[in-house]
């Protein structure tokens, strides 16, 4: 098969699909990757653009704030995936694949765009949910569609206007420990195990792989840290003051200058190999990105959860109450607060017996390959 798997391009969007690509290209298919700047050429697959190589995430947030001023909170969301985004990509991508007609699109859930260039042209699709909370697909895809009308009728076709979902099926990495959170969803939903992801450009500094003296501690407020420096460099301070060893990472385009100077057991880096850093370490302290919940989970890692912005305070939630994190919000957070939670998350109990218990049930999913020869049978069908 003619396989496409399409990404808004961002580390959060494009990474949880990686796995199931690679594996997709593994079992023979002629797999293209779907994206943008900066993973152009760099992925270990074909890529092609699914929308205007100027056109990020970053402009993508100013053109949505432009047309919708004063809007906030899931209506800016709404606005960012299901008009902007969607718009960008259908421009880009339709023609593309108007022209090599693949025979499936696997494209992650925010994604809108590539969903309803597939839906328009009649290609079997299916959906991938970078997050587990997926109400807003619920919401997005409709109101892609609205935005999005002339796409289907200019072709003499009916909008697909009371399906709740572009696609018929969501590829869902959500353990069963957290389905409960998921909302509902009339589709139907097929599981896959979460596999973290990383390119040979993150590294692993090597005093993590040398003999460990101390615990360590991995602090990261993931690539699009709503420009929290202030709540990185709080977290550096406190943790630091503890008896452990520190990995702090910033991102590929964030400032290690901005967080001054920091203590001897503080390791600055820029972009890591998350997934083999995580397998080092016996804390993570993070943003709350999907990504990174999944990740530390399926590495049966204690979490301390700092979210900034998206769907990172669902997460926290979410995490908080089947114990296996804690979380301190912004405006919750007082001094030594960071200090005391990690000291206690060290120490072992409830969370990390939750974290271990979700660790088996991810283990237990079905693994990229499987779900590869799943669908493969049913656009055979």
């Amino acid at each position: 098969m003619k396989i496409v798997i399409a990404a808004i391009p961002a580390y959060g969007h494009l990474y949880p699909l990686m796995p199931l690509a690679l594996a997709c290209a593994d079992a023979g298919h002629e797999v293209t990757v779907a994206v943008g700047p900066p993973f152009l050429g760099r992925l270990p697959l074909p890529t092609i653009a699914q929308q205007p190589p100027e056109f990020g995430l970053d402009t993508a947030f100013s053109e949505t704030a432009r047309r919708n001023p004063g809007i906030r909170g899931f209506d800016f969301m709404i606005g960012l995936f299901a008009d902007i985004t969607s718009e960008a990509v259908t421009g880009t991508l339709l023609p593309a694949l108007e022209q090599t007609r693949p025979d499936l699109v696997i494209y992650e859930a925010l994604d809108a765009g590539a969903g309803i260039a597939a839906n328009v042209l009649g290609v079997p699709s299916v959906a991938f949910a970078i997050e587990l909370a997926h109400q807003g697909f619920a919401m997005i895809h409709p109101a892609a569609i609205r935005y999005r009308r002339d796409l289907w009728t200019t072709r003499g076709l009916q909008p697909p206007d009371h399906d709740p979902l572009l696609s018929r099926s969501l590829l869902d990495p959500t353990p069963p420990s957290l389905r409960r959170f998921s909302g509902a969803l009339d589709v139907t939903k097929i599981p896959i195990r979460p596999i973290p992801y990383a390119e040979s450009s993150g590294t692993v500094p090597r005093w993590l792989e040398a003999a460990q003296v101390r615990p360590r501690v991995y602090l990261t407020l993931g690539t699009v840290s709503f420009g929290a420096v202030e709540v990185l460099r709080r977290a550096i301070t406190e943790i630091a003051s503890l008896d452990v060893d520190l990995l702090v990472a910033v991102g590929p385009d964030g400032d290690l200058t901005a967080l001054g100077d920091v203590a001897d057991n503080v390791h600055l880096e820029k972009f890591v190999d998350q997934p083999r850093v995580l397998e080092l370490v016996d804390l993570i302290v993070h943003h709350g990105g999907t990504g990174s919940v999944l990740g530390a989970l399926s590495a049966g890692l204690p979490q301390l959860i700092l979210p900034q912005g998206a769907d990172q305070f669902f997460n926290a939630e979410f995490l908080s109450e089947v114990g296996a994190a804690r979380a301190i919000r912004n405006d919750e957070y007082e001094p030594g607060a960071i200090r005391r939670t990690a000291t206690d998350l060290l120490s072992g109990g409830m969370e990390q017996a939750a974290a271990r218990r979700i660790q088996q049930e991810i283990a237990e999913l079905p693994t990229p390959a499987d779900v590869v020869r799943h669908l493969a049978a049913r656009v055979d069908t």
